[in-house]
């Protein structure tokens, strides 16, 4: 007879089956498909529920909750914990509470059994890439500052009389790419559309890019910034028309000396268009 292949009804059906004595024990355990030394020892026992086969897990059921809680707690707050994090903790919190386990006591850490048992058990969780995200981003904007932000916004476009020309109305950006950024796979909450995982910056080499568009859509050619002294040619290979490289010797971030050069430069360039 396959094992575990019964339901806690079926063990209490059976069992009232055999107090009422409809049957004899061997007939029941068929019928309802429950061993026939299960249905006695629960019997005996008076514990009708059914438990998972196999070995128990260290941490009990409202142990586990609680650590699926705060695992989802701290995904939502951008500081989602990896398999490794995840089984660090497990052995640490069975350490503190002088629980018997059998965790790698060397690595100081849960087995990797024990974590796809712990997920399975969780299906509320889910194994993701992480995307980085920068402290700094992380914080974002209060209330009270993006109202003075756009409070401001709308003082300028009414003292320039810009409301309704649109064409005149650019916004100008910068953003960065890195290029080796990989924060690796976390657990987070299961069907979560971002999972962000905040570092002290976003690792990996950059490349800056400033682009400008206007309200009516019409954009300008885009300026990317490498860091490094030397310009090769095929750094502009598949650029836009107009688009242009600048090396930043120090960084490829934005200063001043490269902001202001390359802004006279694009608004010369719109104006021969024009």
């Amino acid at each position: 007879m396959p094992r575990g292949q019964w339901s806690d009804e079926d063990l209490q059906n059976a069992v009232r089956d055999i107090i009422a004595g409809t049957g004899s024990v061997r007939e029941i355990s068929r019928i309802y498909k429950v061993p026939v030394r299960t249905l006695m020892r629960r019997k005996e026992s008076g514990n009708l529920n059914k438990i998972p086969l196999g070995r128990k897990s260290c941490l009990n059921v409202e142990q586990e909750t609680s650590l699926s809680r705060y695992i989802r707690n701290m995904a939502s707050h951008g500081f989602a914990l990896s398999a490794s994090n995840i089984k660090k903790l497990a052995y640490s919190f069975a350490i503190q509470k002088n629980m018997s386990h059998t965790f790698n006591n060397e690595k100081k850490e849960a087995g990797q059994d024990w974590f796809l048992s712990f997920m399975k058990r969780h299906p509320e969780l889910a194994v993701r890439k992480a995307q980085g995200l920068s402290t700094a981003r992380a914080k974002g904007m209060t209330r009270q500052e993006c109202a003075k932000y756009f409070e401001l916004l709308g003082n300028v476009l009414r003292e320039n009389n810009l409301l309704n020309t649109p064409q005149k109305i650019f916004n100008l950006d910068e953003t960065g790419l890195q290029l080796n950024n990989n924060p690796g796979k976390v657990v987070t909450n299961k069907g979560a559309k971002k999972v962000n995982c905040i570092t002290t910056a976003e690792k990996g080499e950059t490349i800056s890019i400033i682009t400008c568009v206007n309200a009516e859509g019409s954009f300008l050619p885009p300026c990317c910034i490498f860091k490094g002294k030397n310009k090769k040619i095929e750094f502009e290979d598949g650029l836009p028309p107009g688009g242009k490289v600048i090396m930043g010797e120090k960084s490829a971030y934005v200063t001043s000396d490269i902001f202001f050069p390359m802004v006279s430069r694009i608004l010369c360039s719109e104006k021969r268009t024009r």
